[in-house]
């Protein structure tokens, strides 16, 4: 039996044409995949600084509710002082921020992550 000389060898590499389209797919790959990378960040800081504006609204029911369960807690829902400073108590540093305006027994709230803002509002149940 005869072989060849090429079979007793083997393959020792790829060739120019494999290595190029192997190129070609991961440079589509990247021309796909890498804008939606970017679309999932901004969604991302967006959804998180709706979590801040929920947290935000979360935090000033439960000043609410501790106010009405407590009257020594110190804060009046119908005091405009009083309510601005339940609403001054929500903060947060860094890279995300939470600004709260309290407008008579309403609450205007804007979180905001990295320049995506989302605004929200909680409203007195009483008022």
């Amino acid at each position: 039996m005869v072989k060849s000389k090429l079979g007793a060898q083997g393959q020792q590499g790829f060739t120019l044409i494999e290595i190029i389209a192997v190129l070609v797919i991961l440079g589509i790959l990247a021309v796909v995949a890498v804008p939606k990378y970017f679309n999932l960040q901004n969604d991302a800081r967006k959804s998180a600084a709706q979590g801040l504006v929920s947290a935000a609204q979360s935090q000033l029911s439960l000043g609410y509710a501790n106010q009405k369960l407590n009257s020594n807690y110190g804060f009046n829902q119908y005091d405009d002082a009083g309510f601005k400073k339940e609403c001054d108590k929500v903060s947060i540093t860094g890279n995300a921020s939470i600004d709260c305006k309290a407008s008579g027994n309403n609450a205007t709230i804007t979180g905001t992550v990295e320049g995506q803002t989302n605004t929200g509002s909680w409203n007195n149940p009483e008022g």
